[in-house]
């Protein structure tokens, strides 16, 4: 179930206006506004990816990962050995979408950087294989067997929509905050009272269920 974070936040100023926290409400709203919204939606959070590689932006690059993956290690009940080694692969082929597009516009001086930026990490996983070190230095990449399919528009597009699919998956299942099944207790009561206001518009007597 989707979490309406509107919702809370403002269950959450009610209670501070409340108790007249007049300063932790304005704490509250000012670490609001730096909270990106699109974290909580799949196809936001592909947008910023890939505006960060198109714009060649590997620091921006690695950092908004690193965010995405600290938020679901801490809210997915998943082993972690396993969403570990998922997260691996997704930050490797993000790696390599930046290179390749790169190495197609011919951007030497990015290609430089997106090494010394990451070098230790590339050398530390064995995703990264020694070929990948070698591929700005070969001609036609794209013809070669070892790189073509990654050159490929099936490769890059398959690549997109199976990350979208587990950002989607793995944003449903995060776990909620327990102050969330507010919302549902305030929807049920909801539905308590458009059921009472429709019982005074009517001369037939509601059944109200108790399965």
């Amino acid at each position: 179930m989707a979490i309406s974070f509107t919702f809370i936040n403002d269950i959450i100023r009610d209670y501070f206006q409340y108790r007249n926290l007049t300063s932790t409400s304005r704490i509250f709203d000012n670490e609001l506004s730096k909270l990106s919204l699109e974290q909580y939606r799949a196809d936001h959070i592909i947008k910023q990816l890939t505006f960060y590689i198109y714009q060649f932006d590997i620091n921006n690059l690695i950092d908004y990962w690193t965010q995405i993956e600290q938020q679901f290690l801490s809210t997915l009940t998943i082993n972690i050995e396993q969403i570990m080694n998922i997260f691996i692969k997704i930050r490797i082929n993000l790696y390599r979408c930046y290179l390749i597009h790169a190495i197609k516009l011919s951007k030497i001086d990015k290609i430089n950087e997106f090494f010394e930026r990451l070098i230790k990490f590339l050398q530390q996983t064995n995703e990264w294989t020694k070929e990948w070190f070698i591929l700005p230095y070969i001609n036609n990449p794209d013809n070669n067997s070892l790189f073509q399919i990654y050159f490929s528009k099936q490769w890059n597009e398959l690549f997109w929509i199976s990350l979208q699919n587990f950002l989607s998956l793995a944003l449903y299942n995060m776990t909620r905050p327990k102050i969330c099944s507010i919302e549902e207790e305030d929807d049920n009561f909801q539905s308590f009272g458009n059921l009472i206001c429709l019982q005074s518009t009517t001369t037939k007597p509601l059944i109200l269920s108790t399965t």
